[in-house]
């Protein structure tokens, strides 16, 4: 394993944020509207979930007990337990 997560998203990927409870574990967001949680031990994503619309891009991202929370230009934040 070279340590290189295998393209998965359709768009430029616009944030990521390692999980405060897990050192293995982060998530990535992108312009294709797509939230997707990695563990890095691993080439491919866990969980993945269309978190927007498409055409609408999802700026930031938050981990809490198991939770991200996703906001994109559609002026909407959003909730997902994985």
């Amino acid at each position: 394993f070279d340590g290189t997560l295998r393209p998965s998203h359709k768009s430029w990927i616009s944030a990521v944020e390692w999980s405060p409870n897990d050192p293995f574990v982060l998530a990535s967001s992108s312009h294709d509207g797509s939230v997707k949680v990695w563990d890095i031990r691993s080439s491919l994503p866990l969980h993945t979930v269309r978190a927007h619309e498409k055409g609408q891009k999802s700026l930031c991202l938050g981990f809490a007990n198991r939770t991200i929370f996703s906001g994109g230009t559609d002026c909407i934040v959003k909730k997902f337990r994985f």
